[in-house]
């Protein structure tokens, strides 16, 4: 059960909402300390400037790897947001998960982390964390907030 400060979901949404029309994107790094791990939240563009997809700036993303290894950080969590359908992965989400994308049956790209979805669907904005596994099977994971 991913556990996620309330301040980091409202920086996931304030991202989500400032990026429509289009798909915001990002990275969350676990960062080690006493106790539970400091969760930072990373936006990176979103390549693709759409609000059916996104593809995160390779670039970006490369130079986010980089500061990650340097500084004993983890990957927690991979986020984007649906601008008017529900927080669920879609198939083409799931797709990218992989790679090469689509190799749903090796290992995800980054096994173990979470995939997190910000829908503004409604007014209300939902959260949802979930795990992509093998074989491209969906598990939904309670976010805990703390």
């Amino acid at each position: 059960m991913p556990r996620i400060a309330q301040a980091v979901i409202d920086e996931m949404v304030a991202h989500a909402r400032e990026d429509l029309p289009n798909e915001a994107c990002g990275m969350v790094h676990a960062v080690p300390g006493e106790g539970d791990p400091t969760l930072e939240v990373h936006r990176v563009k979103n390549a693709a400037a759409s609000p059916y997809r996104y593809e995160m700036d390779p670039l970006q993303m490369m130079k986010l790897e980089r500061k990650r290894d340097e500084e004993g950080d983890t990957l927690f969590a991979i986020y984007h947001s649906h601008v008017a359908s529900q927080a669920y992965p879609s198939p083409t989400d799931v797709r990218m998960a992989f790679f090469p994308p689509g190799e749903v049956e090796q290992p995800p790209m980054f096994p173990g982390t979470y995939y997190i979805l910000v829908s503004l669907e409604h007014e209300e904005p939902s959260v949802r964390a979930f795990q992509i596994r093998q074989g491209g099977h969906i598990e939904e994971e309670a976010i805990e907030v703390v």
